[in-house]
C-alpha cells in the first residue's frame, strides 16, 4: 500500500507492551501498511526530553514497524522539517491489525542523532529481566547497532517519500537528513 491523502487518513492505535506488563497506547495516523511493514505518524502534544535531546512541541514521529525485525524506528522530525534523531526501539511480537499496531518493548533503545552520535539507552531496565532474555536482548542490540548504516538511510528515504506524498509543503527543506557516521 502506498501513502494516503489527507482525506484517506486512517486513525489507528500504537500499543506498546513493556516487559513490566505496562501497556501504553497512542492515537496515530496510518500512513502505510503491508503484510510485513507499517508506518504510523504521531505528533507530540508537548515538548519532551530523551537523553540529552529536546523534542520541541509539535515534533512529528514517523514510526516504522516490521514483523520480521527485532526493532522499530521512530524518525523524529522537528516542526521546521529538520530531522532531530532516529530512535530505535528493540522490540518483538509485532502484530499489524486493521485498527492497531502492537509490539513488545524489549527495554533497550538506541538514539541516533542527526549528527551521527549513537547512544544506547535504558540498559538499567534490564536488571529485573531473566538472564536468558537479557542475553537475547544483548544479541539483538549488537545486531541492530551493526546494521544502523543500512537501516537509518532506509527509514530516512521512506519518511521523505511519505512526507512528500502526504503533505508536499512539509518537505520544503529537501526532506529528512541522514546522519553522518
Amino acid at each position: 500500500m502506498g501513502g494516503r491523502t489527507a482525506a484517506e487518513t486512517m486513525r489507528v492505535k500504537e500499543i506498546k507492551r513493556k516487559l513490566s506488563g505496562e501497556r501504553l497506547e497512542y492515537d496515530c495516523e496510518l500512513l502505510e501498511r503491508s503484510d510485513r511493514h507499517a508506518v504510523l505518524r504521531y505528533r507530540l502534544p508537548h515538548a519532551a526530553q530523551v537523553a540529552d535531546l529536546t523534542l520541541p512541541d509539535g515534533t512529528v514521529t514517523y514510526a516504522h514497524y516490521w514483523t520480521d525485525r527485532s526493532f522499530n524506528v521512530y524518525h523524529w522530525i522537528a516542526p521546521d522539517g529538520r530531522t532531530l534523531a532516529y530512535y530505535v526501539n528493540l522490540g518483538d511480537q509485532v502484530a499489524l491489525h486493521p485498527d492497531r499496531v502492537e509490539w513488545r518493548d524489549l527495554a533497550v533503545d538506541i538514539l541516533v542523532t542527526s549528527d551521527g552520535r549513537t547512544q544506547i539507552l535504558d540498559t538499567d531496565e534490564l536488571e529485573d529481566v531473566p538472564p536468558g532474555l537479557r542475553r537475547e536482548i544483548g544479541t539483538v542490540r549488537e545486531q541492530v547497532v551493526a546494521g544502523l548504516r543500512t537501516v537509518i538511510p532506509e527509514v530516512a528515504e521512506a519518511t521523505r517519500r511519505l512526507r512528500t506524498e502526504a503533505a508536499p509543503q512539509e518537505d520544503s527543506d529537501g526532506g529528512p537528513r541522514t546522519p553522518r557516521y
